[in-house]
């Protein structure tokens, strides 16, 4: 079973901030001391090619030489220029990226930009270098989106990208670096940060430079959002602290922002200290006699993020297990439950997840890639599960005995099948209503109970007068009657035995898929909007006081 993904990038620094003034040896043994995992490397300044064999003499494993940045400026002399050439050869056969950066002195034009570093790439090629694209704040390639645009009209193998969360902010990007990062994603090698401010001082060269490039552990631009993108997306690469220009000691600077980046990690991989966050289905278990609340995790996000859980309760409603399963075991973003007396059957993003509930281990998976947007499961007497699919309008079947998947049935009539229940010969679906093409889950009718034939596959109303009855987002069934949530009106529908719909509560929160204990005679359902579970006593009406 695949385990959370953890935040541990190692992290380094430029040769900046200070560290430049030391001999190679004390700068080795200084980022060392603080747990820094080697340095990126300028290789030309000032018209002039810097000679970097000192840090490549000095490299090992503690200390890694991660990348040689290359500015490429048309007004340098040829020797200069075409100096890039001479990194490429330096870093041939060695574990060093080649970052490349077009300066400012001359901004051209698109074509002669792509055909500048199509040369680069094609000569890194043959050198079996990977070519980096280095974005740089008012340079040619100013950000990280229009070398992702180049990366892809190249079209090339061997080329790969940056993301400098300073260059982003002095761009107007830094409220949208999370987006970035998760577009970039395919072809992102390496990143870099820096404390910052959120506005930027543009006032001089040295002020826009003093606003976005600080310690770690100063500014007021928060970098948080952006190390849980990367998490999100798995990134496996380093983390580079962009130390230019500090004028604080290099003991005092690397020390703390060593620190803050570790508490950032630490942040990151903790568990939940709650046990709600977005819960999305309540089940109740009758043989061990306890409930068990699904979590989405991180808001009702959908991500597949690995941030996930399924928490544990006692018969009452007390919880016992904040985090029972899930979150270790990097679970995107659990939705419907439903379980026999062995197993818990969880929808993920990309499949079922079947749970050993007395050993609280996952043992089998069923992949379902053909889901746009898995929701809820029912159980039939054969041990078939069957699955909604919200947005593709169908239901898969799965055969755990087989270990099969198979689609059961599509079709525009199901119009956003949401929560599903087993009944004897045919499975009850509440929908949710037919989607506005374009509109995400707004809706130009809303959604019906409706009746699938298990043998035949035909699609009706369960009765005429249960159309159009809300935007039904959960269903279960206790003394005859069944419970519906309406997620958009905030109402859970009671439907009675001779199909009479009514308002058993109103006035709530975005209800969500619920459950029903026969023995304490207990309705149970989340709510989104509030982070609860509510207990209900069917018969009054009323909430219980947890």
């Amino acid at each position: 079973m695949a385990q959370r993904f953890q935040a541990d990038w190692p992290m380094y620094v430029y040769n900046f901030g200070g560290l430049n003034k030391l001999p190679v040896k004390e700068q080795k043994a200084m980022l060392k001391k603080y747990g820094y995992k080697g340095v990126a490397l300028m290789a030309n300044n000032r018209k002039q090619m810097i000679d970097l064999s000192p840090y490549f003499d000095q490299a090992d494993k503690d200390f890694p030489i991660q990348a040689v940045f290359f500015r490429y400026n048309h007004h340098d002399p040829e020797k200069v220029r075409e100096g890039w050439k001479q990194v490429v050869d330096q870093v041939s056969g060695t574990p060093t990226a080649f970052w490349f950066i077009i300066g400012r002195d001359v901004m051209m034009p698109h074509e002669e930009t792509l055909a500048l570093l199509e040369r680069v790439a094609d000569y890194c090629q043959q050198k079996n270098v990977v070519m980096t694209i280095y974005p740089h704040s008012d340079d040619n390639i100013p950000t990280a989106e229009e070398a992702l645009t180049y990366i892809e009209e190249m079209d090339r193998p061997n080329v790969n990208m940056v993301i400098h969360s300073c260059h982003e902010i002095r761009s107007g990007n830094g409220g949208r670096l999370p987006e970035i990062i998760k577009k970039a994603k395919d072809h992102l090698a390496y990143v870099t940060i820096a404390g910052s401010d959120r506005q930027v001082d543009r006032s001089t060269p040295m002020t826009l430079e003093n606003s976005t490039i600080m310690a770690l552990y100063r500014g007021n631009f928060d970098l948080y959002p952006m190390l849980k993108a990367l998490k999100e997306i798995e990134y496996k690469g380093a983390v580079g602290f962009i130390n230019h220009q500090i004028k604080e000691a290099p003991d005092q600077y690397l020390k703390g922002s060593m620190e803050q980046y570790q508490s950032w990690l630490n942040q990151l991989n903790a568990p939940p200290t709650e046990a709600y966050d977005a819960p999305d289905q309540v089940l109740w278990h009758a043989k061990t006699k306890q409930w068990f609340v699904s979590n989405l995790g991180g808001g009702i996000s959908l991500d597949r993020d690995g941030y996930s859980w399924i928490s544990r309760l006692d018969a009452s409603g007390k919880v016992i297990d904040p985090v029972w399963i899930g979150f270790e075991e990097g679970f995107d973003a659990i939705s419907g439950m439903i379980s026999d007396d062995q197993y818990l059957y969880a929808v993920d993003r990309d499949g079922v997840r079947q749970i050993d509930i007395a050993q609280r281990k996952q043992v089998a998976f069923y992949p379902i890639p053909e889901g746009e947007f898995l929701n809820d499961i029912a159980l039939a007497k054969n041990g078939d599960l069957y699955v909604s699919d919200f947005f593709g309008d169908q239901i898969f079947r799965i055969i755990p005995k087989k270990k099969k998947v198979k689609l059961f049935l599509k079709s525009e009539r199901l119009e956003a099948p949401d929560g599903l229940y087993m009944e004897d010969g045919y499975l009850v679906v509440a929908s949710w209503g037919k989607l506005i093409p374009g509109k995400g889950f707004d809706t130009s009718k809303k959604g019906d109970l409706l009746r699938v034939d298990l043998k035949k596959k035909t699609i009706e109303p369960l009765s005429d007068k249960l159309v159009e009855l809300g935007n039904l987002e959960g269903i279960t069934k206790g003394n005859g009657n069944y419970y519906i949530t309406d997620w958009a009106s905030g109402e859970v529908i009671k439907v009675d035995k001779d199909f009479s719909p009514s308002i058993l509560i109103k006035g709530l929160s975005h209800p969500t898929d619920p459950d029903f204990s026969g023995e304490q005679q207990r309705l149970a359902f989340p709510q989104h909007g509030t982070n609860q579970v509510l207990f209900v006593d069917v018969e009054e009406k009323r909430v219980i006081e947890q």
